[in-house]
């Protein structure tokens, strides 16, 4: 695995990985404090599942790199598996959040967060993240540096999720 440089990636793993735990300990925290307005609302609960997805993925991505010794292309496809797992479960949550949206509210308010909803970062982070996998079981085309872009536009992606799905419960 000398090829890929995982070493080198340490410390991003650590970071990455550190900020998505502590960033899914706090959904739960929301979530446990509004559980019973949460079960009432089948798009709150996919707007919670569909955040805590983007949370844990940069977690399970960092764990993926840190297992000592596996070869490259291991890496590459459980990079790879990991992805269309992530995008399943996304695509399969997405569908109860717009079954359960509120188009009716025209406000400012509401347009400027339906805006933000429907620029939600789920696909970017799974084809980041798919293409990263992709690329490091082809040995070329960027590798692990599309880990970057994929843990980024997932965790700020869960963080505007994560303020639309609070601001929805107030």
């Amino acid at each position: 695995m000398a090829d890929l440089g995982v070493g080198d990636w340490g410390n991003f793993s650590l970071v990455v990985g550190g900020a998505s735990a502590a960033l899914t300990g706090l959904l739960f925290v929301a979530v446990s404090f509004n559980a019973p307005r949460i079960a009432e609302h089948p798009a709150l609960r996919a707007s919670a599942g569909q955040t805590l997805v983007l949370f844990v993925l940069p977690l399970l991505s960092s764990i993926l790199l840190m297992v000592p010794g596996q070869p490259s292309w291991v890496l590459g496809l459980e990079l790879t598996v990991l992805a269309a797992a992530a995008g399943t479960v996304l695509i399969v949550v997405g569908r109860d959040k717009a079954a359960g949206a509120d188009r009716a509210d025209h406000s400012a308010t509401a347009r400027f967060l339906r805006l933000l909803d429907h620029s939600s970062p789920n696909l970017l982070t799974v084809l980041f993240l798919l293409t990263g996998g992709a690329t490091v079981l082809a040995g070329h085309g960027g590798g692990l540096y599309w880990l970057v872009p994929s843990a980024v536009v997932a965790l700020v992606g869960g963080v505007i999720n994560a303020w639309l799905f609070l601001t929805r419960l107030t």
